[in-house]
């Protein structure tokens, strides 16, 4: 890289300016893949190890990430993902125009604690489904044919057997958690009550959501209710921090 008078500036750091420029000016588009490290060093008459600490610099501004064996693409925007009584992940999503995914990671029966009878106004002896997803999208990159799911949040819920004897084993069907109550039990779910906390990612959170440990987790606790008012749900979403920002509206 020429330069007509000398900068104090390392090089490393000229050429990761000039690409963050470019990606903010709209020269790269979200879902781009950049330059390779080889083409940029033929570019700007560098050594590859330069071009690899300016692109790690744009990774860490979070305009980029690395596709293991694909290459470097220009990150998705931000989800702005409002929470109101309707809230349904699958159908945000959607809206927004992603492509979305779930995982069942645990589906099984377990005890209610004293905290959860207080919070579903159920029994001591009552029995719970417990249900964690790990829900994913797809931004649908331009330059890939078969793009992969990313991993964004992880849900875990708690929901009374005795509204859904049959959930355990049928929720292996589902695509979308809410979709499926309605379907099969004609619930029709609306959160009554969101609590928003941020938190270091646990040893869980980085490895089913792939994110490096100082990523923070953004965390949603919610009771759901029907329309007879019955809590049916308690729920606990971690999502990405680096991916979402969370809104209240109702």
């Amino acid at each position: 890289m020429t330069n007509s008078e000398p900068s104090k500036t390392p090089i490393y750091r000229q050429i990761a300016y000039q690409l963050i420029g470019e990606i903010q000016s709209g020269v790269y588009q979200p879902g781009d893949r950049l330059p390779s490290e080889n083409q940029l060093a033929t570019q700007y008459q560098v050594h590859r190890l330069t071009i690899r600490h300016a692109l790690n610099l744009v990774i860490e501004q979070r305009l980029a990430f690395r596709h293991q064996g694909k290459g470097t693409f220009v990150t998705e925007p931000r989800v702005n993902y409002v929470i109101n009584q309707h809230t349904n992940f699958t159908h945000n999503l959607r809206e927004l125009g992603y492509l979305p995914c779930l995982k069942i990671l645990e589906a099984q029966q377990t005890p209610a604690t004293e905290t959860l009878t207080e919070l579903l106004e159920i029994s001591k002896e009552s029995k719970l489904a417990k249900i964690k997803l790990l829900r994913t999208a797809s931004p649908q990159l331009k330059t890939l044919q078969n793009p992969e799911f990313q991993p964004l949040c992880i849900s875990l819920s708690y929901l009374p057997l005795n509204y859904f004897p049959e959930i355990l084993t049928e929720i292996h069907q589902a695509r979308s958690l809410y979709s499926f109550l309605r379907n099969h039990y004609g619930i029709e779910p609306r959160r009554t009550r969101t609590q928003i906390e941020t938190s270091s990612p646990s040893q869980e959170d980085i490895d089913l959501l792939k994110i490096p440990v100082h990523i923070p987790i953004l965390i949603t606790k919610g009771v759901v209710r029907d329309l007879q008012n019955r809590a049916i749900e308690y729920t606990i979403s971690r999502f990405r921090g680096d991916r979402f920002t969370l809104e209240i509206n109702g």
